[in-house]
């Protein structure tokens, strides 16, 4: 299978952040429901033009990955800021986001063909990234509903940002929930359009006094848009285990989660990820895609479908594993999930 997380955007340049809040709906917090209060309203405001980190141009500063095969070598259609940037450093990363954010509005793109390519190959994420700066390609639509888990616990700026050609960004400050885990909900606004558009949707966590190097301690455990990705997140329950692993002794991990929703794809894979200061560092080593998934699901790894603690070039990935799970509809419904647990390859 050639692995579907290639369709990848972005470039470079922290740029305007106009605010365009829908009102919130309800929110989680330690596993206590509640109704939330609206979320801040965002002035419109600048962060100006950040220059470059001293630590662009090291060797973890990539450029995305080529588009798959038979995409015209435009990523499915997407145009020039397509790719998602494969950054793991995560001043760099906080940089090529918002360059992509801001370069998002004014591309020009056969909207037909992206929309096609991601309700074909799903929600699109980068080969490798930082969990405190990264972007999904995915789509969108006015009126829509959006839902977040997260958990941050430490203080920092957490955006969660959208671009789409012709419009402002919208952009929602989720810091102003405090320290903690918290699952939210909210409607995207009605500028947006009511057809199905591809978007850059962004999540970051900043330090609080220049908004321009990454914090730790934030992670997000599920993403999603549209109706079928909500009523909390729609793909919970991960599991991914042993939490230790030799594959020399004939070992393996398997996987499993429970989906809310009928999806018609999804796709399993499986992030090499580690801690660094300015976030967690993760990188795909493997994935497969395993089909739909019904509603009220129980999805296990089948004997077959057990991983082996190897990359896709056979290669031994040593080191600490989560599990990444993608499913999306062909109605553009999309979610992205992320395991609590880990599976440490000896």
């Amino acid at each position: 299978m050639k692995h579907t997380i290639a369709h990848r955007s972005l470039c470079l340049v922290l740029g305007l952040a106009l605010a365009a809040l829908p009102p919130a709906a309800s929110a989680q917090s330690g596993g206590q429901a509640y109704t939330a209060a609206a979320p801040t309203l965002l002035a419109a405001t600048s962060d100006g033009l950040p220059t470059l980190p001293n630590n662009a141009g090291s060797g973890d500063y990539g450029d995305g990955i080529n588009p798959t095969e038979g995409d015209g070598g435009d990523g499915g259609g997407g145009g020039r800021n397509w790719l998602i940037p494969a950054i793991i450093v995560g001043a760099t990363a906080l940089f090529a986001i918002g360059k992509a954010l801001a370069e998002e509005k004014t591309e020009q793109r056969d909207d037909d063909a992206a929309t096609r390519a991601l309700l074909r190959d799903g929600p699109q994420l980068a080969p490798q990234y930082n969990g405190s700066a990264f972007g999904v390609r995915g789509l969108v639509r006015g009126g829509w509903p959006v839902v977040v888990d997260y958990a941050q616990q430490r203080p920092g700026r957490v955006l969660l940002r959208i671009a789409i050609p012709g419009a402002e960004t919208v952009t929602y400050r989720l810091d102003k929930f405090g320290l903690g885990r918290h699952v939210l909900r909210f409607d995207l606004p009605p500028f947006l359009g009511d057809r199905l558009k591809p978007a850059v949707i962004a999540l970051t966590a900043a330090d609080l006094d220049t908004g321009r190097e990454t914090i730790d301690g934030f992670s997000v455990l599920g993403l999603g848009i549209g109706p079928r990705a909500v009523g909390s997140v729609a793909v919970d329950r991960l599991e991914f285990d042993p939490g230790l692993m030799r594959p020399a002794r004939g070992e393996t991990a398997g996987y499993a989660f429970h989906s809310r929703s009928d999806f018609d794809h999804a796709a399993v894979e499986f992030m090499q990820v580690t801690q660094s200061p300015d976030g967690v560092r993760k990188r795909y080593v493997r994935g497969q895609r395993i089909g739909p998934v019904q509603r009220e699901q129980r999805v296990e790894s089948a004997p077959t479908q057990r991983w082996d603690g190897r990359d896709e070039q056979a290669e031994l990935s040593a080191g600490r594993h989560q599990l990444q799970v993608r499913v999306w509809d062909e109605g553009g419904d999309w979610v992205g999930a992320w395991s609590e647990s880990v599976v440490l390859v000896q």
